[in-house]
């Protein structure tokens, strides 16, 4: 194993890119751009994966609505469907993933067990790497979601489930903790942060199969919200980014506006009023 640790990868990686290299590592060149390639595949010619049955997976069990996941896993209702733009923002984040490993290499730091299969009661899941020894999980982060992991403060706000995902991998591999290495996407910055105080995972597994089991819906995880412009209910961030949103709120009706470019999902009529409307954008 290295004798580099876990706490230095990120000024190693930014020395490495301030400094290079007098000659990168062939082996180490080869294996991101094969990363690199498997990712541009998956999500290019993604036909093949349309037969696939959905399933919990490791990466969805800590997803905050199990309502979202009821109606893709035991209802098989599709939902809307990827975007280009979301299908290139996944690849430049898998892209992204295979980048930073490769530089943690050439930066001296042992990087071993990428993409490992792991299972925990028949819910399996692909883990990013284990650098130094330590589980590490490769996310790529807005402004707002790197502050996050440089405060420390992922788990008051989770809406991917990440603290399941990496509790997951921990549990599997028998580890006190999971490492979190986030990637600015729009300043490039890079920070680390350890999660001791990881789920049961086998505890997890069995309340969402539980909900999973269910003949009707469980309850939504989330209410609207108010928007103080208009003064009307409205989605929140995590149900306008659900692709089950038209689903799970039909009976209410959701009414699409734009403002300043953004989509806003209003609820229900919009109240009677002498003001003019905004109108959409």
């Amino acid at each position: 194993m290295s004798e580099k640790t876990i706490d230095t990868l990120v000024d190693d990686i930014y020395d490495l890119l301030d400094n290079g290299k007098a000659k990168p590592n062939q082996e180490f060149l080869f294996g991101m751009a094969a990363a690199i390639m498997d990712s541009v595949r998956k999500q290019l010619w993604f036909s093949s994966q349309t037969d696939k049955r959905p399933a919990l997976r490791m990466s969805n069990i800590g997803k905050p609505c199990s309502r979202a996941l009821w109606y893709e896993i035991t209802a098989k209702i599709d939902g809307e469907p990827y975007t280009p733009q979301t299908r290139l923002k996944f690849m430049f984040g898998d892209i992204a993933e295979a980048l930073i490993l490769y530089l943690a290499k050439e930066a001296g730091h042992s990087v071993e067990e990428q993409q490992k299969e792991i299972e925990i009661d028949g819910i399996k899941g692909h883990l990013d790497a284990v650098i130094d020894g330590e589980l590490v999980d490769v996310k790529s982060a807005s402004a707002y979601g790197m502050r996050k992991f440089k405060e420390a403060t992922l788990p008051n706000d989770d809406p991917f489930g990440y603290i399941s995902q990496i509790s997951g991998y921990a549990n599997a591999l028998g580890k006190s903790s999971g490492t979190f290495l986030a990637f600015d996407k729009s300043s490039g910055e890079l920070a680390t942060y350890t999660h001791h105080d990881l789920e049961n995972t086998s505890e997890r597994i069995a309340s969402v199969s539980a909900d999973m089991a269910r003949t009707e819906p469980p309850d939504r995880a989330f209410e609207t919200v108010l928007d103080r412009k208009d003064k009307r209910q409205k989605l929140g961030i995590n149900c306008s980014y659900c692709s089950y949103k038209e689903t799970c709120w039909a009976d209410e009706g959701i009414e699409l506006k734009f403002r300043s470019g953004r989509p806003v999902f209003f609820i229900g009529e919009a109240p009677e009023t002498d003001e003019e409307d905004y109108g959409t954008f």
